[in-house]
């Protein structure tokens, strides 16, 4: 028996469903960076050579960018640049920080991958971007 067949295919539900676990994940990695650990982070920025401020910047593209995917508001553009932004940190774990998939760059990797996702999918029925008319 297929899964269709239980539950039908509802990609609205799944565009949801995908949006609030993708936002929530951006959301409680970003809001540390602009208060608890600002400073820690800017730190760590600056001895990798990279700019301090850039975990200021970081903490607001994930926050932000969180709660936008959350709601469903600008959905496809926003899933998009979170989807570019998940690569440049891959990007930095790997080339910069020499980690390693299993242990260092493996959420980055799955975010990067969801958030495709849903910029494929669209926000769906359940969004702001449906009752804006997007």
């Amino acid at each position: 028996m297929a899964i269709e067949s239980l539950f039908g295919v509802n990609a609205d539900l799944a565009s949801f469903i995908l949006r609030v676990t993708v936002g929530s994940l951006f959301m409680i990695h970003g809001y540390p960076k602009l208060g608890s650990q600002r400073e820690a982070g800017r730190g760590f920025m600056k001895s990798t050579g990279m700019p301090a401020n850039m975990i200021v910047f970081a903490g607001v593209v994930e926050l932000f960018g969180g709660l936008a995917l959350i709601l469903g508001l600008l959905t496809p553009i926003v899933a998009l640049l979170s989807a570019l932004w998940m690569l440049s940190t891959t990007w930095f774990a790997s080339s910069k920080l020499k980690k390693k998939y299993v242990g260092g760059y493996e959420l980055d990797i799955t975010l990067l991958l969801a958030a495709l996702a849903i910029a494929i999918l669209g926000a769906g029925t359940y969004s702001l971007d449906r009752l804006l008319g997007w």
